[in-house]
């Protein structure tokens, strides 16, 4: 939930936001904002949503919506404010599918889209129009072909440029004829470190893993790394708490390979200073919640024993719990966004693990936060296999003990109750099972 709101803070700060459901279009003469008219059919009842990215396409945020009222109607999304220039995420309320949309200051684009499925949206706009057919198009070189000659026609768009550049870096393999410190050092070429819109690219996540990932990931490797990317930057650049936080996430993942001195190396050498402490308070003090958990149960520990109670109000210990081959405990808030859209996709990858490979994986759900939703989270999220407990009334120890301030939290444990991961990763689980 911290980190939703901390994102909408973020976003509040970038530009505010308007709806309207319209059938008369009036054109804007300002150059600040946007104008999106969208011609629909059959879609009476249906909610069309804008959002936009942070980082990844699975984190997409929703910023605007209109609920077409009738079978034949013109809906739009209206913005007055001052935007950064970047793609956004046009889908259908409770459907998968999306389209993709580059969106420009003083901007007035036509849509029409006649199903519910938002892959169908069409246009007349020529950048829009060649961008959602380029959406279609299955990964391959052809692809990565197609979107240079689009960005090649089209160089003035800012958004384009970069969302090109991460796009055909993310995968991009180190040649023969060059060391990994040059190749890595090289993908940052053309880049403007500074630019707004990277943090709400939706591959920049992609970029920056590929870059880190071009040496052997050790101490050194990582902290050279770091230097090239926030040489320069400071608590008042525009992107650095948007690295920093990609930078103790990405971490996370590879604790396996003890890499803890590059998460206190980050902290001193970039966090710890006197413009974070005084302008970027709230951001130093969760960096530094964040440094001590690599300090504090790192992997190799074992989870110290606890009391909770469970669902229906009966004791429970630690130590009753049933260490299988891998075991999941889990940390959430019923009113963290993050939590809602992370936790059903996780719970249904388990299930698919566990029939997969014929074993039982211990879980263990902990509520993070008031127990009003509890039994309704639970009974909406596939959690009434799992061990459900939360903290007994006035215990606020249970927590600290277990470093669990955040939603959502995991700890990956090993039949010994020894943590091996402390964060979810489906692939690492599978591995472990298949072990």
């Amino acid at each position: 939930m911290k980190k939703f709101v901390f994102f909408l803070t973020i976003l509040t700060s970038i530009f505010l936001f308007s709806q309207n459901s319209v059938t008369k279009i009036v054109p804007s003469t300002k150059s600040d904002g946007y104008i999106i008219n969208i011609k629909t059919q059959n879609l009476a009842g249906k909610t069309i949503k804008l959002s936009i990215y942070s980082g990844s396409y699975k984190q997409a945020y929703r910023i605007d919506s209109v609920k077409v009222k009738t079978n034949s109607e013109t809906i739009s999304f209206k913005q007055k404010q001052k935007i950064i220039p970047v793609i956004y995420q046009m889908a259908i309320s409770g459907k998968p599918a999306k389209s993709d949309i580059l969106l420009s200051n003083g901007n007035v684009l036509n849509f029409a889209l006649n199903t519910d499925n938002a892959n169908e949206l069409t246009t007349n706009d020529a950048l829009n129009k060649s961008f959602l057919e380029y959406q279609k198009m299955p990964a391959s070189e052809q692809k990565n072909t197609a979107l240079k000659t689009l960005q090649a026609k089209f160089p003035q768009n800012e958004a384009l440029k970069i969302f090109t550049l991460f796009e055909l870096r993310k995968t991009l393999k180190k040649p023969n004829n060059i060391d990994g410190a040059t190749f890595r050092k090289s993908l940052l070429n053309g880049v403007n470190l500074n630019d707004k819109a990277i943090q709400l690219m939706p591959n920049a996540y992609a970029f920056l893993n590929n870059f880190f990932s071009a040496l052997p990931i050790d101490n050194e490797n990582y902290k050279s790394g770091v230097d090239l990317l926030l040489n320069k930057q400071n608590c008042e650049s525009p992107n650095f708490k948007f690295y920093v936080e990609w930078i103790f996430k990405n971490l996370e993942l590879h604790q396996t390979q003890n890499i803890n001195d590059t998460a206190q190396y980050v902290f001193n050498q970039y966090v710890n200073t006197k413009s974070c402490v005084e302008l970027q308070n709230s951001f130093y003090n969760s960096t530094f919640k964040k440094l001590s958990s690599f300090t504090k149960l790192p992997v190799g520990a074992v989870l110290p024993e606890f009391e909770m109670k469970k669902i229906n109000g009966e004791t429970y210990r630690f130590s009753d719990f049933k260490n299988e081959k891998v075991n999941i405990v889990m940390f959430y808030d019923p009113l963290c966004e993050h939590c809602q859209t992370e936790v059903p996709k996780l719970t249904k990858e388990i299930e698919e693990l566990e029939k997969e490979t014929n074993q039982k994986i211990g879980k263990l759900a902990i509520l993070n936060g008031s127990s009003t939703l509890w039994k309704d989270f639970v009974d909406k999220n596939n959690l009434k296999d799992w061990v459900n407990v939360t903290y007994k009334e006035g215990d606020t120890k249970t927590q600290e003990n277990l470093d669990a301030f955040a939603n959502p939290k995991f700890y990956i444990l090993d039949k010994n109750g020894k943590i091996i991961l402390k964060t979810y990763g489906y692939s690492f689980v599978r591995s472990q099972l298949l072990k």
